[in-house]
């Protein structure tokens, strides 16, 4: 009876040592998340920034964000679909891709000339692809440029490669909206060459982007 309650004493003071040991832990993790949070956010807010400055042309100005427009465009990805049709129930260009930020960008004589918006890819390989989209007026890529990525290094990480990321200028619609935006051989007019072992990565970009095109030219602003 003595062994008994001696073993019983023993499993509750283990018990009572992992839970301390667990609540430290918990409670460092916590410190460190408080200390790292605010210059995490600052370094991706910096990195949005010089995005939003790389996909417009030189001398043009990006304004502050619009979220009315955000609100907007998410509401038009979650009613129309890759082909812009649209849509009640299920799959939606909400499905692929999620705006967050929205710019207008104007000339020096403060008439707007298109807008940059800050999204996410939502089928990457490795997760969300963060990146920076600038469209103008008529409906054209001015520029790309990727803020966030989990991709697989050699692979779909090679989506920040610069020559890749500056293939999107001047890219616009397919005549086609069923079109996809990538090519795993050539670039044509409306199309990007996909990267080389890496469809999942540049489907999911092009697709994003695609749908971006589609709010942009179908109200979604």
């Amino acid at each position: 009876m003595s062994e008994n309650k001696t073993e019983k004493n023993t499993m509750v003071k283990d018990a009572l040592i992992l839970c301390a040991i667990t609540l430290i832990l918990g409670l460092i993790l916590a410190g460190v998340y408080t200390v790292t949070k605010k210059p995490i956010e600052d370094a991706q807010a910096k990195t949005n920034n010089e995005a939003c400055q790389q996909v417009v042309s030189p001398g043009a100005l990006v304004g502050d964000d619009d979220q009315k427009a955000v609100e907007t465009t998410n509401q038009y990805f979650a009613s129309h679909d890759l082909a812009n049709k649209e849509v009640s129930q299920g799959e939606s260009l909400a499905d692929y891709v999620e705006v967050t930020q929205v710019h207008p960008v104007t000339d020096a004589s403060g008439s707007q000339i298109g807008k940059v918006y800050l999204a996410n890819a939502k089928k990457g390989y490795g997760g969300k692809i963060g990146f920076a989209l600038g469209v103008d007026q008529n409906g054209a890529v001015t520029g790309l440029s990727i803020t966030s990525q989990s991709e697989t290094a050699g692979l779909g990480a090679n989506c920040e490669d610069p020559e890749w990321q500056a293939s999107f200028g001047g890219k616009v619609l397919p005549e086609d909206p069923s079109q996809n935006m990538y090519n795993k051989n050539e670039e044509t007019k409306s199309q990007i060459q996909a990267l080389s072992g890496a469809t999942v990565t540049s489907r999911a970009l092009t697709h994003a982007v695609k749908g971006i095109l589609f709010a942009s030219e179908g109200g979604g602003q």
